[in-house]
């Protein structure tokens, strides 16, 4: 009876702890730079959690190694539910050229938050109405156009399909930093075009200094309705999105990951919170969780795994 009644009470015990979870500030790992699409997202989710349930988000900025530093700095942490990490497709690109020695499999995933896509740009006095004619343009005149793009970076995974489709035709221009450096060089005639985040490029595409070539999505952007997706010029395999995630360490109760994506769910249904995310990051609600997120995580990460041996990046 002793016995019994000992785990009874035990089991009592770890049902009420899960249903007090989060009973302080929860420490969310951005892997980036403040003021960074990554960052800006996350703290307008974090805004609407504390508004929504009261919790806090303390948001951490653990900058280097394209974004793996502060992924360690979670995966190292106690799985308990108070040390979170947001992270996107950067997980895979990471660890498919040995940047990182982990891979979405060694965290907890908890669910997918939202997402943001990518464009592909270049200057306006550039003749390709769409980047099936900069492609064509390649293949013509190989040797002769500069596709942009981080080595060893999710930028840089995105241009392998546009170069096999090109035949070799593109002169690889390498980028020492992110959108924004692509960005510079294009306007300074440096690279003729490259994939950049769309939160990066609409100012760009507003001001007329850059024109879109193709969105990567697997339909129209909802903020860029007029630009063609790359899959529907017969870039079939041209499908990049930026999916921010949340991960927890491995280990973490089930009932603490549901708990937390429960939350992020609700967040995610509140208009003023889908409003913010559009203004300020061009980013839409892509809630995910579960087998569903599980899946998603094994075909990127399958997708990613092809095209790093198709390019020879892999180590």
């Amino acid at each position: 009876m002793g016995k019994r009644f000992f785990v009874m009470l035990l089991t009592l015990f770890v049902i009420v702890s899960f249903a007090a979870y989060p009973t302080g500030p929860i420490k969310v790992v951005v892997p980036y730079a403040a003021g960074g699409a990554s960052d800006v997202q996350v703290r307008i989710i974090a805004k609407y959690v504390k508004q929504l349930f009261g919790w806090d988000f303390a948001v951490v900025n653990i900058t280097g190694g394209g974004g793996s530093t502060g992924a360690r700095e979670v995966l190292k942490a106690k799985p308990d539910g108070y040390t979170v990490l947001w992270y996107h497709q950067s997980i895979f690109s990471n660890f498919h050229v040995g940047t990182a020695e982990f891979n979405y499999y060694d965290f907890t995933p908890v669910c997918i938050a939202t997402r943001g896509n990518r464009v592909v740009v270049t200057r306006p006095d550039t003749p390709w109405k769409n980047l099936k004619d900069a492609i064509e343009d390649a293949k013509k005149n190989p040797g002769k156009i500069r596709l942009g793009a981080e080595i060893g970076a999710t930028s840089h995974f995105q241009v392998i399909p546009m170069q096999m489709a090109a035949n070799n035709g593109f002169i690889l221009a390498a980028s020492s930093g992110g959108d924004m450096d692509r960005i510079t060089k294009i306007l300074g005639g440096h690279m003729d075009l490259s994939p950049i985040a769309l939160s990066a490029a609409v100012p760009f595409l507003k001001s007329g200094e850059l024109k879109a070539l193709a969105v990567l999505s697997p339909e129209r952007d909802p903020f860029l309705p007029d630009v063609p997706t790359a899959k529907e010029l017969g870039l079939e395999e041209l499908v990049f999105t930026q999916d921010q995630m949340f991960f927890m360490p491995k280990g973490t109760p089930e009932e603490i990951v549901k708990t937390f994506a429960n939350a992020i769910k609700q967040v995610l249904q509140l208009k003023e919170c889908v409003d913010e995310l559009a203004e300020k990051a061009f980013a839409i609600p892509m809630y995910m969780d579960g087998e569903e997120m599980l899946n998603f995580l094994k075909w990127e990460d399958e997708r990613f795994d092809r095209f790093a041996r198709a390019a020879g990046l892999k180590k």
